[in-house]
């Protein structure tokens, strides 16, 4: 537990992306009054839960996760119906893939060249080089991935590489990464994807990339039909009485 549960509070980033999390809940935005207590939460849902269950689930999450007790009348359910293109997640396709060695320098350059799916024409270039060894290439390649994936989301956030490894499990091998996202806040949400490989090394880190972020990443693109969360204004933190 960290100190700022130990003290009671957890943030409004907190609880919206514990919200974010659950089923047909598309986005969620908290107000809360200069006491910390919750005043208003408004829910963006699709139509695969009516708004009573998406409530009910509002209000269990927060009892489980943190004690909160929120009155249902404070939560407000807005629904994504008709075209399902406003609930489509945002999805990269890999176009390119290539890892090129400086024999001279002892280095090894990474090139990953993303595509948005149905838009191959809007493409996103990452690049990236390290020391010419097997662990920094794959360390290169989910770099140069991430370069490119920043390249999509809005400029303040951001996905930071943190761990790249390779296990076997059974007669497989599994390429594990785990990825950081940086809010506006200045918060960390730790991300994780994992990919078996399938006879392709190099396209298998980059897929346990945008396996690691994908999730998210409709949370936090700037297309211009992604679904953005309005600017917010700095506000306390959520008091949770222990």
């Amino acid at each position: 537990m960290d100190e700022e549960e130990k003290r009671g509070v957890v943030t409004v980033e907190e609880i919206e992306s514990l919200l974010e999390q659950l089923p047909g809940i598309q986005s969620a935005r908290i107000v809360v009054n200069d006491w910390g207590a919750i005043e208003e939460v408004h829910i963006l849902a699709t139509s695969e839960r009516n708004p009573k269950q998406v409530v009910r689930d509002v209000e269990s999450s927060l009892a489980a996760r943190w004690g909160i007790n929120v009155d249902h009348k404070k939560v407000s359910v807005a629904q994504l119906t008709g075209s399902k293109e406003g609930a489509a997640p945002v999805r990269l396709k890999i176009l390119q893939v290539s890892l090129a060695q400086d024999s001279a320098k002892n280095q090894i350059e990474a090139r990953v060249l993303l595509g948005k799916a149905g838009e191959e024409d809007v493409q996103f270039e990452g690049v990236s080089q390290a020391a010419n060894s097997v662990p920094q290439a794959r360390r290169a390649l989910a770099q140069a991935t991430l370069t490119a994936v920043n390249k999509v989301i809005q400029g303040d956030y951001a996905f930071l590489l943190e761990e790249v490894g390779v296990t076997d499990l059974g007669p497989r091998t599994i390429v594990l990464v785990t990825v950081a996202l940086l809010t506006p806040r200045g918060n960390e949400e730790t991300l994780a994807g994992a990919v078996v490989n399938k006879g392709d090394p190099n396209g298998a880190v980059v897929k346990a990339v945008l396996d690691a972020i994908n999730r998210r990443l409709a949370k936090v693109s700037a297309f211009p039909k992604a679904e953005r969360r309005p600017q917010k204004h700095e506000e306390p933190p959520v008091r949770v009485d222990q």
